[in-house]
């Protein structure tokens, strides 16, 4: 049976021609200008083991926001899920980021425990001014 290996958090990801894998911009965390705000696009990429040619895999992403607010997720309009191989590719589109904190980014197969991935919003730092002399 199918289990996930390992999660992580990035911009962007995709096979190449050669069938590696190719992740680009890995997050570990956030640091908008300003809260809220919307990210456009980060992807949710796991790597499966134990997967059999005749494994039916079934896959659900989602994000919970430290207040518990449930986002991003499977079904939505905002997300793409793709299998590449050995891989999910999971794209999340227009990601709202309403709160600083931590936020797991999640994906789980069935029958399987859910696999988080804790990114930190930070909320933005203002910087004062110094006075001229």
């Amino acid at each position: 049976m199918a289990r996930i290996d390992w999660a992580v958090l990035c911009e962007s990801a995709f096979l190449d021609k050669r069938e590696r894998l190719c992740v680009i911009g890995i997050v570990r965390k956030l640091t908008p200008p300003a809260l809220p705000v919307t990210v456009r696009q980060l992807m949710l990429v796991a790597r499966l083991a134990d997967i059999q040619p005749v494994d039916e895999v079934a896959v659900v992403v989602g994000m919970v926001t430290p207040s518990g607010l449930h986002a991003a997720r499977t079904g939505s309009e905002h997300v793409v899920i793709e299998m590449a191989g050995e891989y999910v590719l999971a794209a999340l589109h227009d990601v709202p980021l309403f709160e600083e904190g931590a936020h797991r980014f999640q994906i789980k197969l069935r029958e399987q425990a859910v696999v988080s991935v804790e990114i930190p919003v930070l909320a933005p730092v203002e910087h004062g001014t110094a006075p001229l002399h």
